[in-house]
């Protein structure tokens, strides 16, 4: 579209607005509406995510376009516009949707050690397309000081959108949601279409703390524009690992079928621990009870130990426990028998089950193996402690976390998120609750820390890491090409519905999705909550403690309980930021 066409149609939406008479405005709507190109005019009756009409979607991206236009004066593209938003909102692919702000600068805060990130929309001119759009990232300096936070130091990602399928659960909309981040490249960008980059920052453990300033360049086609991005930097060090267990199964096989080559599953563990994630399969991945070979046991486990892997867990016996003897013995002697984990024999055992099952495997196991820790997901039952070591209770069933908590027995507390649990009942509806599906919104991934904290959990598990890839009817295997397909299938007998996302974190690559991104974010929360208390508990300085206590209760500007939260980013990023500022002020 040419420059003086965009101008007359900026000057048709200006008559709009001053125009008082609705049956005038009406005329001038229609006559604005037909000027528009052919995809635009395909979505003229449609809402957006968030219920707002197309006609004042139109209205809110001129205006934006107008007020950035103004703010950069000649230094402006003529081409496109650019949006910058935090990391908890999902961008929808249409431009039109875009809820963040118009803008090329940035601010950000973020303890040492720590991953802060944020998204770079480019937004085409209406009827215009982009050939090559790419993002590169510069140094931060240290204002008021020589210290550097080099440009390797930020990683850009291509966001990549999934097309969710109509399922029975609560979504802001069923379609092209992002959730996959693919190595920084040029893209394109053609339609209704905006482009998408994610940019994250590692503080280095050794920064200098206090203010940092530099830029990204941003070139679409032959017009480039830099962000300005501020960042401040606080005077604590997030721990290298924090000490807190999200963990997820594993599986070394390709959607496709194929088994992965030992590198390549190293890979993929290598991605999930980067991520604070441990995945814990990796102590039964390459490993038979039957053969008891432990060469490449031991070398993936020292691999993943030297990533700050916590736990592990090795291959269910069946009705003999006796079988783990000699791989019981083996950990025993390489000290890693505490890092071990046993799942028992009936996952999400029925009262009757439990009673059959999971309390005889229990008894028997222990008795041999004292020292080695049943973990087991189900709906609390009487002396559930007389079944497992660790009780992992989803948010929904039975009489809710605070229950499951204080009636466990001896037996630790843990979360767990699978959007299709079975053989429980709710108190209240899954879909109310955090969980981590492709069209969950990210408050919710993040938020599963924040109660994590609020409940005193010991853990958390997530179904899964990557177990959910293979599906029989959704072919996968050239998919950065084709695109990842979703299946609209439901699940099958005794499981059901359409889960989108149910049973991966991550993509065949690997690549990260937003949603490990976002579980990290709460990861990095969480040592937040431990460092504030840590310092609280030492202070002389009686107004900064009552501060932390309450902070430490998590207000309730961000959450009530597991099914009553705020589902505003604001009151979650707020409270952080206090978090991170009183920290400073309470000192080491």
């Amino acid at each position: 579209m040419s420059i003086d066409i965009t101008r007359k149609l900026l000057s048709v939406v200006i008559a709009v607005l001053l125009l008082s008479s609705f049956g005038k405005a009406e005329t001038v709507d229609k006559n604005f509406l037909q000027s528009l190109p052919a995809a635009e005019q395909a979505i003229k009756d449609s809402v957006d995510h968030w219920g707002l009409p197309f006609s004042d979607q139109l209205r809110r991206f001129v205006s934006a376009r107008a007020s950035f236009r103004k703010t950069l004066g000649e230094q402006a593209p003529k081409n496109f516009i650019v949006g910058v938003q935090h990391g908890l909102e999902k961008v929808p692919k249409n431009k039109y949707w875009f809820k963040g702000d118009y803008v090329t600068s940035v601010s950000l805060e973020a303890a040492r050690n720590e991953y802060e990130n944020f998204q770079v929309a480019v937004l085409p001119e209406i009827g215009k397309n982009l050939e090559c759009v790419m993002l590169a990232a510069g140094d931060l300096h240290l204002q008021n000081g020589g210290g550097v936070i080099s440009a390797q130091s930020i990683k850009i990602y291509r966001v990549g959108y999934v097309k969710t399928a109509a399922a029975r659960y609560p979504a802001l909309y069923t379609g092209l949601w992002p959730d996959y981040l693919l190595p920084n490249a040029p893209i394109k960008i053609s339609g209704t279409d905006l482009g998408l980059f994610w940019v994250e920052i590692k503080v280095p453990r050794d920064a200098a703390p206090g203010n940092y300033k530099g830029r990204l360049l941003l070139k679409a086609d032959d017009e480039s524009v830099p962000i300005d991005v501020a960042l401040r930097v606080h005077n604590f060090v997030l721990p290298k690992r924090v000490p807190f267990p999200i963990v997820v199964w594993t599986a070394p096989k390709w959607p496709w079928g194929e088994k992965m080559s030992v590198e390549d599953y190293r890979s993929l563990v290598a991605e999930f621990l980067r991520h604070g994630v441990d995945p814990v399969s990796v102590g039964r991945d390459f490993f038979s009870l039957e053969k008891n070979d432990f060469r490449i046991l031991d070398e993936n486990l020292e691999f993943c130990f030297a990533r700050g892997l916590q736990l592990f867990d090795i291959p269910n016996p069946g009705g003999k426990p006796e079988k783990l003897r000699p791989l019981v013995e083996h950990l025993r002697k390489k000290g890693w028998i505490e890092k071990a984990l046993v799942y028992s024999n009936q996952d999400e055992p029925d009262a009757t089950q439990f009673v059959a099952r999971n309390v005889p495997f229990y008894k028997k196991l222990k008795s041999l193996f004292p020292d080695l820790r049943v973990y087991l997901a189900s709906e609390y039952h009487p002396n559930i402690d007389n079944g497992c070591d660790i009780l992992m209770i989803d948010l929904s069933t039975g009489k809710g976390p605070d229950f499951a908590r204080e009636h466990c027995g001896e037996a630790e507390f843990w979360v767990y998120y699978c959007h299709l649990p079975v053989r429980i009942d709710y108190y209240r509806p899954l879909v109310q609750a955090p969980n981590m599906q492709i069209d969950n919104e990210a408050i919710e991934h993040r938020l599963a820390l924040w109660l994590a904290w609020k409940y005193r959990t010991k853990g958390m598990f997530i179904w899964a890491g990557n177990r959910g890839w293979s599906k029989k009817n959704t072919d996968r295997k050239d998919w950065e090409e084709a695109k990842w397909q979703l299946s609209d299938q439901p699940s099958g007998f005794p499981y059901a519905g359409i889960h989108n996302g149910n049973g991966y974190l991550i993509y065949p690559g690997p690549h990260p999705s937003i949603r490990l991104k976002v579980l990290r974010d709460g990861l990095e929360d969480y040592g937040y909550f431990m460092e504030l208390k840590r310092r609280a508990a030492t202070s002389a300085n009686e107004e900064l403690r009552k501060e932390a206590e309450r902070l430490l209760s998590v207000p309730q500007t961000v959450l009530m309980d597991a099914h009553y939260f705020n589902q505003n980013p604001a009151g979650l990023l707020e409270t952080r930021k206090k978090m991170a500022r009183l920290i400073d002020a309470l000192g080491d």
